[in-house]
């Protein structure tokens, strides 16, 4: 009887909501789903404590696995006339130069199958295929793993993974089911390469969005969307067990910035609970700012032989309720919204965007330049100035985007001359794009050109031959001119849209 009303009431919707359905019929599910990505695998030796060992292959979702789980999340999969949506891992494996286990026969009947992990809302896009001894009996004799995985000195195990997607068609009552080509495979042997997580973490997160909501108890919390992970860092997941975490700062009325709170697992898509990260007076009313990070903690990649924590750059900050920069002319203040957009400009400057800018400051815009283009974050090398231990900027001169004025000195207060700032910009873009053409024959020169030093000709030529920067008037360039913080950030904007133009 319960079916049967469920039948009526449904044939009602169809009636009454045709709009609504035709709408959702426009999903279709893709016929093809990509080999899972950036594989990786790690060996627990728990013969000590269980008597056990296993094995975890961490996995990140293909596009297609992305495109079907998020449809079954908004709804336009079951408003397609789906359901019984199912993706699932499978695992393989051979021992040295053996056979795949899936060539041989019975695979059906050994294969371990479990969830992908995959969850569109929370944004969680890697897994692991988690397999305990007992199902490599084919493999290992008994008694062969007694002292764990010494073993592995002299073995190796190969192993690749596999999605199984499964789904129904309400109408036509027809059953599908895809496989998808099985991954690239891993090898675990004692001597397999070690990755560097400093090097894999060292990807800057896009975030694209912060809406404040409230639950169904109308308590507010902070929806976050970020752009998708680089594959280093789903590397770094898949060879921990998943043990990337996502980091969310954020600052309240301009005061100080709060470590808020730490997500487990690499999330793209996530809540954030005002409660759980102490921020219970949040509101509509409230000024605040948000960004986030990636970190990950050496202990979880032992083998690596490394302690303490590393750090992904933060993303770009996205504001509630307060403006992304203030006291600009009004001729820029199209161009700056752009530079705000790329995350160019600094809290330093934010304040006074007419302001005479300083060779400090300008220092800090480059690396963000550099930084937001590339999705690298600077480091600071062994560069020290006695007048400065501003960390930005050491690590434009680390990147050898900035120099010295003698005498060990950096003179930060100082304000920048406009050759100065060309001959930084030409650094960043040979930094960022070593093999680009950037010559200057035939370009005209300035009227001042005599004015112009040696070391300034390059940057203050080039720059000009691409527009990213203009004379003063009457063909003059103005080389040791000064400039507004507004200029110094749309002449570093410029410089981003044109190497972002190249890469299209």
């Amino acid at each position: 009887m319960k079916s049967k009303i469920i039948s009526i009431m449904i044939v009602a919707m169809i009636i009454s909501m045709v709009p609504l359905l035709t709408f959702a019929a426009d999903f279709v599910p893709p016929t093809s789903y990509g080999a899972p990505k950036d594989v990786g695998v790690v060996f627990n030796d728990d013969i000590k404590e269980s008597d056990r060992w296993s094995f975890d292959i961490g996995f990140a979702a293909s596009d297609a696995c992305r495109t079907i789980l998020k449809a079954h999340s908004d709804g336009s999969f079951e408003g397609a006339g789906y359901d019984s949506l199912h993706v699932s891992v499978q695992g393989d494996y051979k021992l040295d130069n053996g056979q795949w286990r899936s060539s041989l026969s019975g695979y059906e009947d050994w294969v371990f199958e479990q969830d992908s992990g995959f969850d569109p809302e929370s944004g969680t896009w890697t897994g692991s295929w988690h397999i305990y001894d007992e199902y490599f009996s084919e493999a290992f004799p008994s008694g062969v793993l007694p002292g764990g995985g010494s073993y592995f000195d002299t073995h190796t195990m190969n192993l690749r993974v596999r999605f199984k997607v499964s789904f129904h068609h309400n109408d036509t009552q027809e059953l599908y089911e895809y496989y998808s080509p099985w991954s690239s495979e891993v090898a675990y042997t004692n001597n397999h390469k070690i990755e560097d997580a400093s090097a894999l973490i060292n990807h800057m997160p896009k975030l694209l969005s912060v809406t404040l909501k409230k639950n169904e108890s109308g308590e507010p919390y902070l929806a976050f969307k970020a752009d998708k992970a680089h594959s280093d860092l789903q590397l770094l997941s898949s060879v921990s067990g998943q043990r990337v975490y996502t980091n969310v700062w954020i600052r309240l009325n301009g005061g100080n910035w709060i470590d808020a709170i730490s997500y487990l697992w690499l999330k793209e898509d996530f809540d954030v609970d005002t409660n759980d990260a102490g921020l219970e007076a949040l509101t509509e009313d409230t000024n605040f700012e948000v960004k986030f990070r990636y970190s990950f903690d050496n202990a979880f990649y032992p083998v690596a032989g490394k302690t303490g924590y590393v750090y992904s750059p933060f993303s770009n900050t996205i504001s509630h309720g307060m403006p992304a920069y203030e006291g600009a002319s009004s001729w820029a203040t199209t161009e700056l919204d752009k530079a705000a957009d790329y995350g160019l400009i600094t809290d330093r400057i934010k304040g006074n965007m007419s302001g005479k800018i300083t060779r400090e400051e300008f220092a800090e815009i480059a690396v963000k330049f550099y930084e937001n283009y590339t999705g690298l974050k600077a480091t600071v090398g062994d560069a020290r100035f006695i007048d400065t231990t501003n960390p930005e900027i050491l690590k434009a001169a680390n990147l050898n985007l900035v120099s010295g004025v003698g005498n060990n000195k950096y003179a930060p207060n100082d304000l920048i001359t406009r050759q100065q700032m060309a001959t930084i910009l030409l650094r960043a873009l040979k930094a960022m794009k070593p093999d680009s053409d950037y010559s200057t024959t035939d370009v005209a020169k300035f009227g001042d050109h005599s004015l112009i030093k040696s070391w300034a000709i390059d940057g203050v030529y080039y720059c000009a031959k691409v527009k990213i920067v203009t004379g003063v008037g009457n063909n003059m360039y103005a080389p040791e001119g000064d400039a507004p913080r507004e200029q110094a950030v749309i002449v570093c904007k410029r410089a981003f849209e044109l190497f972002k133009s190249m890469d299209e």
